[in-house]
């Protein structure tokens, strides 16, 4: 696989991971899939992305997906492995650099101790006169014989 390529596979993960314990079969899947990977990009170090590990993980520990399209993408001697689909929420727009660089991290106002000391003092629950509480109406119910 040479540098900048991006290739797709299916990668089949059910007979490996019916080979462990039910309650690890998830975490057998991602070690799987990071194993075929290694074996058709002959890379070793191997980044496995968000969606990919959220697609395995989403039915939980004990019922992972039986296979999996993803796209392998080498950029050096990194290997970057990504759903082949990803959802619409992951479709968004990356920041460029420049608009980045020029936004400031929002920072939260420190807090003193006359802010700390002015905190809101519980309300006193007053108790309704008679007159104010609601009248509960019991309607009369006919008895069957």
């Amino acid at each position: 696989m040479k540098n900048g390529e991006t290739r797709t596979y299916t990668v089949p993960l059910r007979k490996e991971y019916l080979k462990t314990p039910k309650w690890r079969r998830a975490e057998k899947a991602v070690s799987t899939l990071r194993s075929f990977v290694e074996r058709h990009s002959k890379v070793e170090d191997i980044k496995i992305g968000k969606w990919v590990n959220e697609s395995i993980w989403k039915r939980g520990a004990k019922n992972p997906p039986s296979r999996v399209r993803v796209d392998i993408k080498r950029i050096e001697d990194i290997v970057m492995v990504e759903l082949s689909e990803l959802p619409r929420k992951a479709k968004t727009k990356e920041i460029p650099e420049e608009v980045k660089s020029e936004t400031k991290p929002v920072t939260k106002p420190k807090v003193t101790e006359k802010v700390k000391k002015q905190k809101s003092k519980p309300v006193k629950k007053t108790s309704k006169s008679p007159a104010e509480k609601p009248k509960i109406i019991k309607k009369a119910t006919k008895k069957t014989k």
